[in-house]
């Protein structure tokens, strides 16, 4: 099967957590046998995270999108499918939002929906200030009516990356349950399983290894929730020091350091981290904490779990399915409950390695690649059994 799959970010260039469902994706079609032409956009040079040996099997064209982003993307996308879509078994969009002008059958991701977006910080759209709450009301609102209301209804079959997502698109757009499915995403367990010591980790990262390390791991934007992260720092009893992993969104960082206080000496800001140092935090962590105020799914948490660091994550969106019962949920945007949890766990050590136990197993029954690689194969035949 040739398989066209529409993505904003591939590898070596990295975005977001759709980056990874992405490679992911297209390393467990190849290892299904099929051949891949990955469309997306054309970053600069200076934003390449890390090399990446493509097999033969895959083929990546990419657009120049400029400032437009995913709009442009899926501008692009259809124009150069126009008279070539004979060309491939399917045309595979990894969010729905990038086909809103592409007009001939198609599958889907489902990722969050834009009344997700619109409604997750107190009923309106997270934000980083008065300003950003104003565009980001008045963006997501013309997408959501422009763009992502006539890509869902033109799809043919819609694939959620979680139950909550599939939930939110069938609750807005009467999707019929034949019209939807769920894969989870899935990650290299076997990988993750295999982590360094814990004061070997420590040394190298430059930690102290007698205060216990609290974990975050992703994109810093509004939707994560990491400023009530930062008050609960404050709250807590613990004398726990945290490590923030990822790259930020511009200007949150600033608002974040200000949540913080006078506990920004206990903080270490490691920005983005290379695939192959990765392990080497969940291997010093202690907590996983991920205070999210939306989440379509939740990689990290996946990938914590498989290393075997107890989790704690919010209720409210995908971050709770996908933790289930290996995990410790609190309530979303409360710092208090938050720093309760936190200091829960970490007085408890026989807790925590209960919990670890849970999460490895809930990682290699439910999210191991190997295992999406088979599901969405299963979907394609299916899907295209049923094309018109």
């Amino acid at each position: 099967m040739h398989v066209c799959l529409v993505t904003l970010d591939f590898p070596p260039f990295r975005g977001s957590g759709l980056t990874i469902y992405a490679e992911k994706l297209v390393q467990g079609l190849v290892a299904c046998g099929h051949r891949v032409t990955v469309l997306a956009a054309r970053r600069p040079e200076s934003e390449r995270a890390e090399a990446v040996d493509l097999p033969p099997e895959v083929k990546v064209l990419r657009f120049d999108v400029g400032r437009a982003d995913w709009i442009a993307l899926g501008w692009q996308a259809a124009r150069f499918l126009k008279g070539r879509s004979h060309e491939f078994d399917l045309v595979h969009f990894a969010d729905v939002h990038f086909a809103y002008a592409y007009p001939l059958p198609f599958l889907a991701s489902g990722v969050q929906t834009f009344r997700q977006r619109l409604s997750s910080h107190d009923g309106r759209a997270y934000h980083v200030n008065r300003r950003n709450l104003a565009f980001r009301t008045l963006y997501y609102s013309a997408a959501r009516r422009f763009m992502e209301r006539p890509a869902v209804r033109r799809a043919q079959h819609m694939v959620m990356i979680s139950d909550t997502t599939r939930q939110a698109f069938a609750s807005e757009y009467g999707l019929a349950p034949g019209r939807t499915s769920v894969v989870y995403i899935g990650i290299d367990v076997d990988r993750f399983s295999r982590i360094p010591d814990q004061d070997a980790a420590r040394q190298a990262l430059d930690l102290t290894t007698d205060l216990p390390v609290l974990l975050y791991v992703g994109f810093s934007t509004p939707r994560k929730g990491v400023e009530y992260l930062a008050q609960a720092l404050g709250r807590m009893r613990s004398p726990a020091q945290l490590v923030m992993v990822g790259k930020w969104e511009k200007g949150y960082q600033e608002r974040f350091l200000a949540a913080l206080g006078a506990e920004q000496h206990r903080v270490r800001i490691a920005g983005y981290v290379p695939d192959a140092e990765l392990l080497a935090y969940y291997a010093a962590a202690d907590v996983f904490v991920l205070p999210s105020l939306l989440e379509g799914f939740g990689i990290p948490l996946v990938e914590a779990m498989a290393a075997g660091v107890p989790v704690v994550t919010t209720s409210g969106s995908a971050a709770e399915e996908i933790a289930g019962d290996a995990g410790f949920i609190v309530p979303r945007a409360d710092s208090s409950a938050l720093a309760e949890g936190l200091d829960h766990l970490l007085a408890r050590p026989e807790l925590r390695e209960q919990m670890k136990r849970a999460g490895q197993a809930r990682a290699r029954s439910l999210f191991d690649q190997r295992r999406m690689a088979t599901d969405m194969d299963a979907l394609y035949h299916r899907v295209l059994a049923e094309k018109p």
